[in-house]
């Protein structure tokens, strides 16, 4: 069982159990959102098309962690111009747990044991991110002082 849901100016295939990664929701890590915007549904042997949205259905998502995707490089150049500019982004994300699949009557949802794994990963993630923050100058110095005093 699968849908096709309509987030944040994207179109994404969730299935029960899949952790995705959607652009940024103002929602604290923990909430439990209802999405209405499914634009297909299939349990397998039917599909049903909505025109846009499918009526009844719905897609519970869990809000794991917020985070920033890998860095890319944006470079332009101009010939015989001297022109060059290169910038850096990095792009918020949300990344969700797929709790839930409904339409009508059909209903699909995923263990308690994977959502506990999905937390899990997700809490250990950012428990990781934390440590490998570097120190500031500020920081550096109080280190600095401490040890020659």
């Amino acid at each position: 069982m699968y849908s096709v849901i309509a987030q944040g100016g994207f179109q994404h295939k969730v299935v029960p159990g899949e952790r995705v990664k959607l652009p940024k929701i103002d929602a604290s890590v923990g909430d439990v959102l209802t999405v209405s915007d499914v634009l297909l549904f299939s349990n397998g042997s039917t599909v049903k098309v909505g025109t846009p949205k499918v009526a009844d259905a719905l897609v519970q998502l869990e809000v794991l962690q917020h985070d920033r995707d890998d860095k890319i490089i944006v470079f332009k150049r101009k010939r015989r111009k001297r022109y060059r500019l290169t910038k850096g982004h990095r792009q918020d994300f949300t990344e969700v747990l797929v709790r839930e699949i409904s339409c009508g009557s059909e209903k699909s949802s995923v263990e308690e044991a994977t959502i506990v794994r999905a937390r899990v990963r997700a809490q250990a993630l950012e428990k990781q991110k934390l440590q490998i923050k570097k120190p500031t100058r500020r920081e550096k110095v109080a280190a600095s002082q401490a040890k020659a005093g």
